[in-house]
């Protein structure tokens, strides 16, 4: 017999700040573009004072931005706020790929997040692909086995999602993510040494690192 659990449901705040977030993260707001509550408050069928609800979470997530006497605004990056994000990101990625490796930590989760990308099909909407890149590094972190790491990194991952909507980074890099993140995978689960995985992993978050940099030192130097 089935287990009863009670159904969850959300607020309608919820809901919209759940939609905001998508529509950030599948690149429908510029960097900078004016996020205003009555906007979406009239998009989304939805009282001023529950979008205001939904704008203010965003915020407070770090993707949204908002200045006293002005409405939000999508959170814009320079080359050094990506550098630093990644930096981050890399101590924490390789210290939990290193210890996965060494504990040999069950990897289900891991290898279930890479089968999302060969299940995406041939032109996935960009915020498949980022929402599978997503979960697959964060059940990397899960495998190396620290409750505070996950924490961490779980507070970077929407800055990162954000990062990738920004316009015109759509498979800008080139190749299959399915592949490229099943090398990583058959690095974690094989015979590979922890050297030969961090060698690895690091040349791909910087891969990663250096294509966001080009693109916004590209866009910069077209501003101004």
């Amino acid at each position: 017999m089935a287990t009863k659990e009670p159904l969850q449901t959300i607020s309608v705040a919820e809901a919209a700040t759940n939609r905001l977030r998508e529509s950030l993260f599948a690149g429908a707001y510029e960097a900078g573009a004016e996020v205003k509550d009555t906007l979406i408050a009239d998009e989304y069928g939805i009282a001023r004072p529950t979008a205001r609800i939904a704008v203010q979470q965003l915020i407070a997530e770090g993707m949204l931005v908002r200045e006293p006497g002005y409405s939000a605004r999508v959170r814009t990056f320079d080359p050094n706020q990506v550098r630093d994000i990644f930096r981050v990101r890399k101590l924490i990625e390789i210290d939990s790929v290193r210890a996965a490796k060494r504990t040999k930590a069950p990897l289900d989760k891991v290898e279930r997040a890479l089968e999302r990308f060969s299940n995406l099909g041939p032109l996935p909407a960009w915020a498949e692909v980022a929402e599978a890149d997503a979960g697959f590094h964060l059940a990397v972190v899960e495998a190396g086995g620290s409750e505070r790491l996950c924490s961490y990194f779980a507070g970077i991952t929407n800055e990162i999602r954000l990062l990738l909507a920004l316009p015109e980074t759509h498979f800008g890099r080139g190749g299959s993510p399915y592949e490229e993140h099943q090398e990583l995978f058959q690095l974690l689960a094989g015979d590979a040494t922890v050297a030969e995985v961090k060698r690895a992993w690091v040349s791909h978050l910087d891969e990663s690192r250096d294509f966001l940099i080009h693109h916004l030192t590209r866009e910069l130097n077209t501003t101004n």
